[in-house]
C-alpha cells in the first residue's frame, strides 16, 4: 500500500511561469535579446544563430530544469518524494536511521523413523519450500543438534539462507528435505515457530512514513507517534501496520497496539519483545498501559473455479493451478510472492473482482477465466487468514 504522495514536479515548476520545454525557453531567451537592445536579422529557428543559440543555451537550460531541478533536486527536498541516500540524509535530520536486513530464525520439526534410536542432526542441514513464483526458501540447521531416544520428534535451531520478510512462511511451508537425514522421515515448521523476524532492508516508503511521524514525538506527553515510532524502530515492523483500540480493553489508561506483518502471522516472540520494551522496561506515559498484539484474525475457505484455454497439456494445467493457489494465498500474507497482487489489510475490503483481474494479467497465457464462490470480506480490525485454498478446473 503506497501512502507516499505523487507529484509531478516539472508541473509545478510550469505553473510557476518558469518555461521547462524547448519552445517556451527560446521564446524567453528571444525576449531578453530584444530587451537587451540586439537585433537579429535571419530569427529562423533552423538559422545558424539560433542553432548555435539552441546548443549552448536552450538545451543545457532544459536540461537543468527538466533532469536536474524537476526530477532530481526538488523531489529529494522532501521526505514524502526522496529517494535512497536523500531520504537517509532526512532520516538523519530528525534521529532516525534505514532499518537494516535481517535473516529469519526459528525452529523446525525434525520427525524420526524409530523414536527409540538417538539421532543427530547435523549443521549444514537444509529444508526447503516447494518453488513459490520461481524461488525456493530454504532454511540451514545452524548447529549440531541430538534428537535423545524415546523422542518422537525434536525442535532445530535453523536460519534462513537469506535475509527478507519472504522467509517468515507460515506453518507447513518449510518440509522438504532435498538430501535426506538418516533416520528421519520428514521435518516441518509448525505454528508459531519463528524465533528471530526477518526483515528487508527497510524501503524508501516505509522510511519516508516513519520520518514523517517522527515529526509528532517531540511533544511531553505519550501519544499514539510516539509508541508507533518505539514500535516502528524494530525491524520488520511497518509504521503503517500498527493499529491502535483506545477504547479502554482493560479499563482506564490502557490501549492495545497490534501488529500487522508483510509474511504470516506476528510471532509471539516478537510480541514479548516489545511489550517488554515499552512496559517492563518503563518506555510508556505515567498511567499508560498498552498491550501489543497479533491483529485478530477471521479465516475464510476459498474456492475457484478455474476454466484453462484449450489444447494446453495436463503438465501446464497444474502449473496453473499452482500458480493461482500461490497468488491466492500471497493475496492473504501467507508469501511475499506476486507483489502486483493486493493484500489483506484491516479496516478495509478485500475484492474477489480485483484479485480476478490480477490473476488474469499474471497467467493470460493459459488461463481462459475463472470464478471465486466467495463475496468480499469486509474487515474491521481484524486480518483475513486462509482456513482452505480449492482450485478446481471447470
Amino acid at each position: 500500500m503506497n501512502n507516499r504522495p505523487t507529484v509531478n514536479f516539472k508541473e509545478v515548476i510550469a505553473s510557476e511561469g518558469i518555461p521547462t520545454t524547448e519552445e517556451a525557453i527560446a521564446i524567453e531567451l528571444e525576449k531578453e535579446v530584444k530587451a537587451a537592445g540586439s537585433k537579429v536579422s535571419n530569427d529562423n529557428r533552423m538559422s545558424p544563430f539560433w542553432r548555435l543559440v539552441k546548443a549552448i543555451a536552450v538545451t543545457p537550460t532544459e536540461w537543468l530544469i527538466d533532469k536536474l531541478l524537476a526530477n532530481h533536486v526538488l523531489p529529494n527536498t522532501f521526505a514524502a518524494t526522496a529517494q535512497g541516500m536523500y531520504l537517509d540524509l532526512k532520516a538523519w535530520d530528525v534521529d532516525l536511521e534505514r532499518k537494516a536486513a535481517s535473516k529469519t530464525r526459528g525452529v523446525v520439526a525434525f520427525f524420526k523413523d524409530k523414536p527409540e534410536n538417538p539421532i543427530v542432526i547435523p549443521k549444514g542441514t537444509v529444508v526447503e519450500t516447494a518453488r513459490i513464483e520461481d524461488k525456493v526458501y530454504r532454511l540451514i540447521v545452524v548447529e549440531d543438534v541430538l534428537i535423545a531416544a524415546n523422542q518422537k520428534s525434536g525442535l532445530v535451531l535453523c536460519e534462513a539462507e537469506q535475509a527478507g520478510a519472504g522467509y517468515n512462511l507460515p506453518a507447513g511451508y518449510y518440509s522438504v528435505l532435498p538430501v535426506g537425514v538418516f533416520g528421519i522421515t520428514h521435518a516441518e515448521n509448525q505454528n508459531d515457530w519463528i524465533t528471530t523476524t526477518g526483515a528487508d532492508t527497510e524501503d524508501d516508503e516505509e522510511l519516508s512514513l516513519r520520518i514523517r511521524n517522527q515529526f509528532s514525538v517531540v511533544g511531553r506527553y505519550h501519544i499514539d507517534a510516539i509508541y508507533r515510532s518505539m514500535l516502528a524502530a524494530v525491524a520488520g515492523v511497518r509504521t503503517d501496520q500498527i493499529y491502535f483500540l483506545h477504547d479502554a480493553p482493560r479499563g482506564p489508561g490502557t490501549a492495545n497496539a497490534y501488529i500487522l506483518l508483510d509474511v504470516g502471522a506476528t510471532p509471539s516472540h516478537l510480541l514479548e519483545q516489545l511489550n517488554d520494551y515499552v512496559m517492563a522496561e518503563g518506555n510508556h506515559g505515567h498511567g499508560d498501559d498498552i498491550l501489543c498484539l497479533a491483529l485478530p484474525e477471521t479465516t475464510h475457505a476459498i474456492k475457484v473455479t478455474v476454466w484453462a484455454k484449450p489444447n494446453i497439456s495436463d503438465e501446464r494445467k497444474e502449473a496453473l493451478t499452482t500458480q493461482i493457489e500461490n497468488m491466492i494465498r500471497a493475496a492473504f500474507r501467507e508469501s511475499d510472492s506476486y507483489q502486483q497482487v493486493t493484500r489483506t489489510y484491516p479496516k478495509s475490503t478485500f475484492s474477489f473482482s480485483l484479485l480476478t483481474a490480477q490473476i488474469h494479467q499474471e497467467l493470460s497465457e493459459d488461463l481462459m477465466s475463472l470464478q471465486f464462490e466467495n463475496t468480499d470480506i469486509v474487515s474491521t480490525l481484524n486480518i483475513p487468514r486462509l482456513s482452505q485454498v480449492e482450485v478446481r478446473h471447470g
